[in-house]
């Protein structure tokens, strides 16, 4: 199975294919390799390099990329609040959508409704850490995380099955983004 966009999807975000092949375990000869036509990925790979771009398989290997560039995507770690919670709920697969006054999402009979709180209020977020088998740390001022030294106490949070790690102010928010790391990767797909 041939990868046409899979070229795109990295030149789009300014990765060397050595880049990319470290980010997700792949060498950066078995990409050429992939780009160039000559060889084709498992499933396994193929699922990977989704998640990674935040795509669904069919739009790696198909004809369903918009046609203009995206530009820089958003970084899982730099969203919060309803952001975060709008795409929580869009991976969730809820029909949202985010309008001048805030993301809303549609309910059948119902018509908008505000977007589940997933960031703020535990009765929404808890249901998705417990599946995930959330691993959960506090992290006091001064801790250093991602390469940084993090000015003000948080959280650092996993999913059980990843080996990808989130830090955020909050519980919830370190949570949400290490849920959203390990079911879309580092970048949304806007």
């Amino acid at each position: 199975m041939a990868l046409p966009n899979l070229k795109k999807l990295r030149t789009d975000r300014l990765l060397s294919q050595i880049q990319l092949g470290e980010a997700i375990g792949i060498s950066s000869r078995t990409l050429m390799r992939w780009e160039a036509g000559q060889g084709e990925p498992g499933a396994s790979e193929l699922l990977l390099i989704a998640r990674f771009f935040g795509v669904s398989i069919d739009q790696l290997v198909g004809d369903l990329l918009p046609p203009e560039s995206t530009g820089e995507l958003p970084r899982v770690r730099d969203l919060s609040g309803r952001q975060l919670d709008y795409w929580v709920a869009r991976t969730r697969g809820l029909p949202a959508e985010m309008l001048e006054d805030g993301p809303v999402i549609y309910v059948p009979g119902e018509g908008q409704q505000p977007i589940p709180g997933y960031s703020t209020d535990p009765s929404h977020a808890n249901a998705i850490m417990e599946s995930m088998g959330m691993h959960l740390c506090p992290a006091p001022t001064g801790s250093r995380f991602d390469g940084e030294v993090k000015q003000q106490p948080g959280w650092i949070a996993r999913c059980a099955e990843s080996p990808r790690a989130a830090w955020g102010r909050t519980m919830l928010e370190a949570g949400m983004r290490a849920y959203l790391c390990f079911k879309i990767g580092d970048q949304v797909l806007t």
